[in-house]
């Protein structure tokens, strides 16, 4: 019996990266970088420097994938404003758009669709610039679903220095997830960014998460036509 002959890991992981760079997706920088440098010095490798070379760019090239966007930035008629994701966190700005949502957070290794919490950044509709009315009009929108929430478990300032408080809404009956809401005062508008997990723990692990976005909030000022009179 003829013994079967491993399959050689140069070839194994150049057919992987192979497989990474036919995707739609660009790779980072960094990583075509890399790319570029082992390609160019692929004739004069010994076999095992290519092999590390590969590999790297194999870890590199699956990360990638991940990560996503590490900031985005939320526009709104009157205001815009940018985040970042947490340490642990992708911020994804595809994955939600079909529901409205431009700029939503999950773990990092889950997905928007399966994520046990997630997060979604929002601007109030232009009717509201006041954060209190739109929190009142919020909560008695919710109150039959969500019923009332705790008001003001947590406040404080923004990085750039905005007022904001949070409201939590434990589950109940009626509606299953366990909810925190932070509200942004902006000049004219009233920015929001909603935590939701499936489950209590979920939720006491996952919470915390949304103070640290707080910690990357810059508000963006609307850009002004000059042309108009």
């Amino acid at each position: 019996m003829t013994p079967i002959s491993p399959p050689d890991p140069a070839s194994v992981a150049t057919e992987f990266l192979r497989s990474v760079l036919l995707s739609k997706k660009k790779l980072p920088p960094e990583v075509e970088t890399e790319y570029q440098t082992c390609k160019s010095r692929r004739p004069y490798m010994t076999k095992p420097l290519f092999i590390i070379c590969i590999i790297f760019l194999v870890i590199s090239g699956t990360n990638f994938g991940q990560e996503k966007y590490r900031g985005g930035i939320v526009y709104g008629p009157k205001a815009a404003f940018n985040i970042s994701a947490p340490e642990g966190w992708v911020l994804d700005n595809e994955s939600g758009a079909e529901q409205g949502l431009p700029c939503v957070l999950y773990p990092k290794g889950e997905s928007w669709a399966d994520a046990r919490t997630v997060m979604y950044a929002k601007i109030a509709s232009t009717q509201f610039e006041d954060v209190n009315a739109f929190v009142a009009m919020a909560i008695k929108d919710m109150e039959k679903t969500h019923g009332k929430p705790k008001e003001k478990i947590a406040f404080g300032k923004t990085k750039d220095g905005h007022d904001y408080f949070i409201n939590e809404y434990p589950a109940t009956k009626t509606y299953s997830q366990w909810e925190r809401i932070a509200y942004v005062q902006l000049p004219k508008a009233v920015a929001y960014i909603v935590l939701s997990s499936r489950d209590e723990p979920s939720y006491r692990k996952d919470s915390p998460a949304l103070k640290e976005v707080l910690k990357s909030f810059g508000y963006l000022e609307p850009k002004i036509d000059r042309n108009q009179h």
